[in-house]
């Protein structure tokens, strides 16, 4: 019979909205978490806002999960640390966290976007240079939840979790190894369904059809008189 270890894992969580938030209190329930956002004094506030208190968590299951980050910070040489990096969001600040991360990340590091709707491995290739070949790269259609914070940088709640989401790895080959940490991470929900490659993650994706079409349907003229709005 093996013998059992402690098991070590870090996974840093990047930004500090809604889906950074529920997976930086997810995550720091079992496992090592530095939440880093690189977006002005984002990360500075929601420390202070926190202080010495625990995150609270509400599940879409009604269960109240407490937890705290190891830290949250505007340092991206933390990425020395982690096993898993997970981007939580909007595809166009991936770059800048590449870009961040390149001198400082170690070989083997899976990272994870959620969602992956712009050419993200061609994007980390790019900004990584020849640590690219070193690395893991996740692409997820779409976020795990539909989440908001109820009180900044101190609570949130899942509303729901879906059932599956799709997510394609490259190289592929690390596939088994990328689900099974990314897996552990989410729980049971929701299922991380195989997609052969990214490039389909990318092109494929109804988010970038439905959103225009959501925007327009809220601004056009027929809806929106031109005038400042109060909020």
């Amino acid at each position: 019979m093996p013998d059992e270890e402690k098991n070590e894992f870090t996974v840093i969580v990047c930004g500090g909205g809604n889906a950074a938030q529920v997976a930086t209190a997810m995550y720091s329930a079992r496992y090592s978490t530095i939440a880093v956002s690189l977006y002005a004094d984002e990360a500075a506030k929601w420390k202070e806002a926190l202080g010495d208190n625990d995150y609270e968590l509400t599940l879409d299951t009604g269960k109240v999960l407490k937890s705290r980050p190891d830290d949250i910070t505007n340092d991206p040489s933390v990425a020395a640390k982690a096993d898993m990096i997970v981007l939580a969001v909007p595809s166009f600040a991936h770059g800048q966290y590449f870009e961040a991360f390149e001198p400082y990340i170690k070989k083997g590091t899976v990272i994870a976007c959620m969602p992956a709707r712009s050419g993200g491995d061609l994007l980390l290739a790019a900004k990584l240079g020849a640590k690219a070949d070193d690395v893991t790269f996740v692409g997820f259609e779409t976020l795990p939840w539909a989440c908001r914070f109820t009180d900044w940088g101190k609570k949130a709640t899942i509303l729901g979790t879906k059932g599956s989401i799709l997510a394609a790895v490259t190289p592929p080959a690390n596939t088994p190894k990328a689900f099974a940490m990314l897996q552990g991470l989410l729980g049971v929900f929701p299922n991380c369904t195989y997609s052969p490659n990214n490039l389909g993650i990318s092109l494929r994706n109804p988010g970038a059809q439905i959103h225009p079409g959501v925007m327009y349907g809220r601004w056009c003229p027929e809806k929106w008189d031109g005038n400042p709005v109060d909020e």
